[in-house]
């Protein structure tokens, strides 16, 4: 049998890409009128620093080819790739592809260096 997906959770994730080019297309302004927002800012941290931190992170809990996945597949420093893409290059399947981000996601939630970065971000 073939491979079911939950549609509503495509769905879901394209409506959210579709927010999020929106607000990439409209960065810097708020209807016509200059947002006063700083886009050096983040949350009271300078951006760079800020990028600092979650490289440091990345580099640190996760092995170099767990660190290339990650940031293809969010697009991070690189064209951002679709899990069926990598699968391909990879030569194996989505699925497996999946459960190696959960992987990921779970091993950098439980590592020291992000309990650091929550406290810098909610300083």
């Amino acid at each position: 049998m073939g491979l079911v997906m939950d549609v509503t959770e495509l769905h879901d994730e394209e409506n959210l890409l579709v927010q999020m080019q929106d607000r990439w297309e409209n960065y810097g302004s708020l209807d016509g009128i200059a947002d006063t927002h700083d886009p050096f800012d983040l949350a009271g941290a300078p951006r760079f620093e800020l990028s600092e931190k979650i490289n440091s992170l990345l580099n640190h809990a996760l092995t170099a080819d767990e660190n290339l996945l990650l940031r293809q597949t969010l697009g991070m420093g690189c064209k951002q790739r679709s899990i069926r893409d990598l699968a391909q290059q990879m030569g194996t399947t989505q699925k497996a592809i999946q459960k190696q981000l959960v992987n990921i996601v779970e091993k950098l939630r439980h590592h020291d260096d992000s309990i650091g970065l929550w406290k810098y971000l909610n300083r």
